[in-house]
């Protein structure tokens, strides 16, 4: 599976391609956020959350992929799972997902808020397209997926990101 590049431009002339993106730089990719040029905009995907919706660009970081924007929205994916989630709206989520022998846990600080078991990633391909799908079974059974265009980009991601069984989904923009 290819992981999902990315392009910035952090200062005029300099451009960067899979940077590694310190605490320090969050702000100036705030900051590109607030006023997205061409580039940037290549890198934008819709994010979907209840009734939240708002456009995230995508930067690569040591983790995986960040997807921020000046709202201050974030969310951490390392090409298979959504790990990390803040802001998404006016209550302002800090949710982090941990996954270890088949068991997916959700926390909001220290505290842990579900635990799912989840089984490995299936594999199916239509279309020229590949979808990824892993079922998860607690209380209410569900699948993640990730959709997977004949480049090899990713084009859409969803997955159940808290104990509600709420859904996030990232969809490139065209």
């Amino acid at each position: 599976m290819k992981i999902l590049t990315c392009t910035v431009i952090l200062s005029g002339a300099i451009l960067m391609q899979g940077c590694i993106v310190k605490s320090g730089q969050l702000s100036t990719l705030i900051n590109l956020a607030q006023r997205p040029d061409k580039v940037l905009s290549q890198n934008a995907w819709i994010v979907n959350y209840k009734n939240y919706q708002s456009i995230v660009y995508a930067v690569n970081i040591s983790e995986g992929t960040l997807f921020v924007n000046a709202a201050g929205d974030q969310i951490l994916f390392d090409g298979w799972t959504v790990r990390r989630i803040s802001g998404l709206g006016r209550r302002g989520l800090d949710i982090k997902i941990n996954e270890a022998d088949g068991v997916r846990t959700f926390k909001q600080g220290i505290s842990v808020i579900a635990s799912h078991v989840c089984q490995q990633w299936e594999r199916y391909i239509h279309d020229n397209k590949v979808s990824l799908s892993q079922n998860c079974i607690d209380r209410r059974d569900y699948t993640n997926s990730i959709l997977i265009l004949g480049d090899g980009s990713i084009s859409v991601i969803h997955q159940i990101v808290d104990d509600r069984y709420t859904p996030l989904t990232l969809t490139k923009v065209k």
